[in-house]
């Protein structure tokens, strides 16, 4: 009997570490979720929107810091650059390149993006009041390049978030305060 009870145990950790390693490389990929949260101040930059391999789409560009939304912790900076902003009514419409800088590589990815000013007063949790609230969200793959880690990456991405523009007027230097999420599925 007592065999039985230790083959038996032995026999359900074996397929439960079974199921888990091929439940991990079943569905592919890797999933983050990164919060891109701060002020950062804006200056000019360049992008490459029609792919021609040359960068010569203005943008308006905010470095802020980066946070692992599982830990809650700082683990890099985060780029934000704004390109073909177009308004709508009642909001905006861009393209939208992040750059993700972690220490295991750069990420990059590239979404069209709504951004319209907020129905009702938000604040964050620490009293930041917000403007406008901001969405990405599309098909097919959203990374356009990727560096070590990330080299050769695939996968989707999708913003959700919420920006104070209140200090914002175009002009290099003028701030956006960004707390804006970030899930990321890579293939």
């Amino acid at each position: 009997m007592k065999n039985k009870i230790v083959s038996t145990t032995i026999l359900s950790i074996f397929l439960c570490l079974s199921f888990n390693a091929s439940a991990k490389d079943d569905g592919g990929g890797k999933h983050y979720v990164l919060n891109l949260i701060g002020t950062g101040e804006m200056y000019e930059g360049y992008e490459d929107l029609d792919g021609d391999g040359y960068a010569t789409d203005e943008a308006w560009c905010f470095d802020v810091d980066l946070v692992d939304m599982k830990n809650q912790q700082v683990i890099g900076t985060g780029t934000d650059c704004l390109a073909d902003v177009t308004p709508m009514t009642p909001g905006v419409k861009l393209v939208g390149t992040t750059y993700f800088h972690m220490p295991q590589g750069d990420l990059v990815v590239r979404g069209n993006t709504s951004v319209q000013p907020v129905f009702h007063p938000i604040e964050t949790p620490d009293g930041q009041s917000m403007t406008h609230i901001t969405g990405a969200a599309g098909i097919g793959n959203a990374v356009i390049d990727g560096t070590k880690l990330f080299a050769g990456a695939t996968g989707t991405a999708r913003l959700s978030g919420m920006v104070d523009m209140s200090a914002f007027f175009t002009n290099v230097g003028d701030p956006i305060t960004f707390n804006c999420i970030f899930v990321i599925d890579l293939d």
